[in-house]
């Protein structure tokens, strides 16, 4: 008898942890549902966000053509200057360089009077410059390889894929700042800000559908600027929210976290190198005197020291921005400031 207790009590102490393996687990069911549930369905927003695109997309003069030139011009424009400003800048310098080279061959004076209201006027003398390598290195074609693209002067990896793709169809991921918004929040759950760049990079990769780079680009970019703002971001109404992991977290209803202070534009480097451009396109060939410049220049017009505008012009220079007599480069007040011939 003993020894048949002790056989059944052996026997049950085996088939117990068989039988609590057997057993469902709730929690795991749970989690595991939990990250079916999370995972995107990446080719069903895609579907949305190309659907979307076709009856929301927003029309610029650039988008209603497909060639490289026209299209390389805009893409420049548009580095670090917003589309509304770009348009009709975009309209006028076309017409006055039609082509590729008639901009390579067109003075520097002319391509800086022609950027007037852009800012950053040095992309127009990168333009310029990147236009005649077109014509002497490239047979006067636009290259379509990126990596072409990118040893242009002032193209770099965004602008290099932006023409690739819309120019030339390349299949590429295009990531300006709304991109990398949209992809920050909908593939990472992270506001841009904080998303690592190389993970932005690889979720533009990995939701980019096959054969719709140019359109998806597009839509990404216009789904940033109109739905999926910094702030108040319009997540009802964006055809990706069914598979944002930023939206499904609940994190667009927090406030957005600050962004660092920009510094401020007025009274900037920034603004007086822009201000001196205005006054040497207005004065065109004949330029104008150092001493006269600074008037117009320095905040209170008075200062006689005019070493600050000689530093200031100098690197203008450097950059193809201006010309300078040796007695402007000497600090006379009578030597002679002007656009490049």
């Amino acid at each position: 008898m003993a020894r048949a207790a002790v056989k059944g009590q052996a026997r049950t102490t085996r088939r117990s942890p068989a039988r609590k393996a057997a057993r469902p687990n709730p929690a795991r069911k749970s989690t595991q549902a939990s990250a079916r549930k999370a995972a995107p369905d990446i080719p069903k927003a895609q579907k949305r966000v190309l659907a979307w695109f076709d009856v929301h997309g927003r029309e610029f003069p650039w988008r209603e053509q497909r060639d490289a030139y026209p299209t390389m011009v805009a893409e420049v424009m548009l580095q670090q200057t917003q589309t509304g400003r770009v348009g009709p800048s975009f309209e006028a310098f076309l017409k006055r360089f039609p082509t590729l080279s008639s901009l390579a061959h067109a003075s520097a004076m002319d391509v800086i009077a022609a950027w007037k209201g852009l800012g950053y006027n040095r992309r127009a003398v990168n333009l310029q410059r990147a236009a005649q390598v077109i014509e002497h290195d490239h047979l006067g074609i636009v290259p379509e390889d990126p990596k072409a693209l990118r040893a242009l002067p002032g193209i770099g990896e965004y602008s290099a894929h932006a023409i690739a793709c819309f120019a030339y169809d390349s299949q590429v991921p295009v990531i300006e700042v709304n991109v990398s918004r949209v992809l920050s929040r909908a593939a990472l759950g992270m506001d841009e800000d904080v998303a690592p760049a190389p993970k932005v990079a690889s979720a533009a990769r990995a939701w980019l559908p096959s054969g719709e780079a140019y359109s998806w680009n597009q839509a990404l970019m216009d789904i940033g600027a109109m739905l999926c703002r910094h702030e108040h971001p319009l997540c009802g109404k964006c055809p990706l929210r069914s598979a944002c992991v930023f939206h499904g977290a609940g994190k667009d209803k927090r406030p957005p976290a600050p962004r660092p202070a920009k510094e401020p534009f007025e009274g900037s480097r920034r603004q007086k190198r822009g201000g001196i451009i205005d006054v040497l396109r207005a004065a065109a060939a004949d330029g104008i005197t150092l001493a006269s410049l600074g008037k117009v220049v320095h905040p209170n017009g008075e200062d006689r020291d005019l070493g600050w505008l000689v530093e200031l012009l100098e690197g203008l220079e450097r950059d193809g921005l201006v010309s300078l007599t040796p007695g402007a480069r000497r600090g006379s007040p009578r030597g002679v400031v002007r656009l490049p011939a």
